[in-house]
């Protein structure tokens, strides 16, 4: 599923860039929230990806599978121990992920900061607090630019770290250039 949100995004993307160069910037804009939304539902897709794949080959510690799939085991004394929803922030799963499988991962980095000012991004949109959206369309075009690719770049770092092969090569064709 994630690989087709990040098919949609960059297709946003690309109508968001061609409506902008049309001077639509009110279209413009439309198409770039939707290539935000889809990209991050991609990252969070991709996420649930990798936590499934492991609880299913129950390959790494079941507290660290519990926290990718958004679950604590508490104590019911009637039942024992239960899974009980607990939702983590992506960027702390993917810190797992990363600190587990890619120790030489740098978090100063401009693909983790790309990432986090997208996420600050679309958390603002998602949770807006003014009542319009008065980004410009540059401001727009350059940050899902910058955080689409870095999407793709975390993934593919963290997919070579655990299955030790990269993305398909038709995904990291979407990255932005």
């Amino acid at each position: 599923m994630f690989e087709d949100y990040l098919r949609d995004s960059f297709e946003f993307l690309s109508e968001a860039e061609r409506l902008m160069s049309e001077t639509k910037a009110r279209e413009a804009r439309r198409y770039f929230r939707a290539a935000v939304f889809y990209a991050s539902a991609a990252m969070e897709a991709f996420v649930n990806y990798v936590a499934d794949s492991f609880a299913k080959g129950q390959s790494i510690p079941e507290r660290e599978i519990l926290y990718l799939n958004d679950s604590a085991l508490v104590f019911a004394k009637t039942k024992g121990f239960v899974p009980k929803t607990e939702f983590h922030p992506l960027d702390n799963k993917l810190r797992l992920l990363i600190s587990r499988f890619l120790p030489k991962f740098d978090f100063e980095g401009l693909a983790w900061n790309h990432f986090m000012e997208f996420k600050a991004m679309r958390d603002g949109l998602v949770h807006p607090r003014d009542a319009e959206d008065d980004r410009d369309v540059v401001e727009y075009r350059t940050k899902v630019r910058a955080g689409l690719k870095a999407i793709i770049q975390i993934m593919n770092e963290i997919t070579q770290g655990i299955f030790g092969k990269p993305l398909r090569k038709q995904i990291l064709d979407l990255v932005p250039e």
